[in-house]
């Protein structure tokens, strides 16, 4: 079960290009220059304050959103790869209190293609 995009030829290749770019993507594997796979930043809501912050994490995933998504809305009943398990209780700074939490709840966790000029909020 994954997301199904349906684009122009035009429109595919813009995304192609975007979701393969060099400054985007980490090329994994050893084989033939290896393969580019998209990079994610990491966010959560604050637990003390209710903003999202940055984790300060990157990782890479070969079949991660398009945009801005939960780790519940991506991997809905299903195992979350091992980047994403390594996460769990990790610590993030609130950056308007100056305290560390952990978010526990999947729902306010995101994973944010580095590409997004989506605002974070």
């Amino acid at each position: 079960m994954g997301l199904r995009l349906y684009l122009s030829e035009p429109a595919q290749n813009r995304l192609n290009v975007l979701l393969t770019s060099p400054y985007l993507c980490a090329k994994v594997g050893l084989d033939k220059g290896g393969l580019p796979v998209p990079q994610y930043d990491i966010y959560v809501r604050c637990v003390e304050c209710g903003a999202v912050h940055p984790m300060r994490i990157r990782i890479h995933l070969d079949n991660g959103p398009l945009e801005k998504q939960s780790i519940a809305e991506t991997y809905p009943g299903a195992t979350r790869p091992p980047q994403l398990q390594a996460i769990d209780g990790h610590k993030t700074l609130c950056l308007k209190t100056g305290r560390m939490f952990i978010q526990q709840n999947h729902d306010h966790i995101f994973l944010v293609p580095s590409y997004s000029s989506e605002r974070i909020t």
